[in-house]
């Protein structure tokens, strides 16, 4: 978040809505858009102070600001509050799968949201409030959660820290139901079991997304990622798991519908296939990707895996990627580029039915190394 000197005298009013909102960073820009901060729920009254090309610039608390597509924040007419909100009573309790920390808020006010690694931890931040916790109720049923704390870090800032009995991240949810602001953590089974896991496969582009071309076949991207995601649906199927497709044949889908898909059958990790393409033809290899440092063991295990298969090079393990389809915190995900279509090597390869299956297989057994880390 940005520094500001001091507020301007006026101000505008606007309700975060639409269809998965992101806080970012910067208005700064590349093909991926700016640094996100995040996802942030629907409804909370925020300050608009300035408007940049696309973007409102928010004003969270008196020393930080945000920016958001205008296209995220309806204008309301409404007297913004003149005071703080209040941070009040927490509880915390557990479900069969999940714990839940409930923050109890006078209004809702917005927030950032983090994950922190050796230990595993959740931070959250939350904007133009002050604490009157003095009360926080940790039930035994919370079996994930170590231990929950909070610090007010500046006037109108409280830095939220939960901590985590597991040692790797498998994900949370954020957001409001009333006033009350609540995480959703995913725990680690007892025994982790490959067969107790949902998987989301992606087959990246599809329809009028047709994605990088062949240099000498001239294949389309989407009529190869989905080649290379129903090998790993038919592995995983018969292993056992279940499995969730975002798309089963050459269709147009939106990636925030991907992710509200996903949303509804709430897998326990997703893997997304894509192919890679670049300016010069000598440049090749495999790479993954990952948003969330939290998850890289995650994108780090299949990238070992298929670093295996013969005459594949290494491109890279990639983090602070900013695709929607790993910015999400709700699990943790690996975007996969397997090899680049404009070399003619890795196109060769990529064309290969075999080859398909061994990658396939080599993501599998990614995912089964970093299932056996979790114990």
């Amino acid at each position: 978040m940005l520094l500001t000197q001091q507020l301007p005298a006026q101000v505008s009013a606007g309700i975060i809505t639409g269809k998965l909102p992101q806080l970012a960073y910067s208005n700064g820009a590349d093909r991926l858009g700016s640094a996100k901060a995040g996802y942030i729920d629907t409804g909370i009254l925020v300050k608009v102070v300035d408007s940049v090309q696309g973007n409102y610039t928010l004003q969270l608390s008196q020393n930080r600001q945000a920016y958001l597509a205008k296209n995220f924040v309806q204008p309301v007419a409404d007297t913004l509050p003149m005071t703080t909100a209040l941070m009040e009573t927490w509880t915390v309790r557990g479900g069969v799968k999940y714990d839940t920390i409930s923050i109890g808020l006078s209004r809702k006010i917005p927030y950032t949201s983090w994950m922190e690694t050796s230990p595993a931890i959740i931070m959250v931040e939350l904007y133009g409030v002050q604490s009157n916790t003095n009360w926080i109720t940790q039930l035994q049923s919370a079996k994930g959660i170590r231990q929950v704390s909070w610090q007010q870090t500046e006037n109108d800032v409280v830095q939220v820290r939960i901590e985590l009995m597991q040692h790797q991240h498998l994900g949370y949810s954020i957001g409001y139901s009333g006033r009350r602001l609540n995480l959703v953590v995913t725990r680690k089974p007892e025994k982790a079991s490959l067969r107790d896991f949902i998987v989301a496969i992606d087959a990246g582009h599809g329809g009028t997304n047709t994605g990088a071309s062949g240099i000498t076949s001239k294949v389309q991207e989407k009529d190869y990622t989905i080649r290379f995601a129903r090998e790993l649906e038919k592995l995983c199927r018969k292993k056992g798991m279940q499995v969730i497709m975002t798309r089963t044949n050459d269709s147009t889908i939106d990636n925030k519908d991907r992710l509200l898909y996903l949303n509804t059958y709430k897998p326990d990790l997703l893997v997304s296939f894509h192919l890679n393409s670049g300016g010069r033809s000598t440049v090749r290899g495999v790479s993954t990707y990952y948003r969330h440092v939290a998850f890289q063991p995650l994108t780090r295990s299949i990238l070992n895996e298929l670093l295996q298969i013969r005459d594949l090079q290494e491109f890279g393990n990639v983090g602070s990627f900013n695709f929607q389809l790993v910015q999400p915190t709700e699990y943790p995900s690996c975007l996969v580029e397997v090899a680049f279509l404009s070399n003619p090597e890795d196109e060769a390869l990529i064309l290969q039915q075999s080859f398909q299956e061994k990658v396939a297989r080599k993501v599998y057994d990614g995912i089964r190394y970093w299932l056996k880390q979790l114990d």
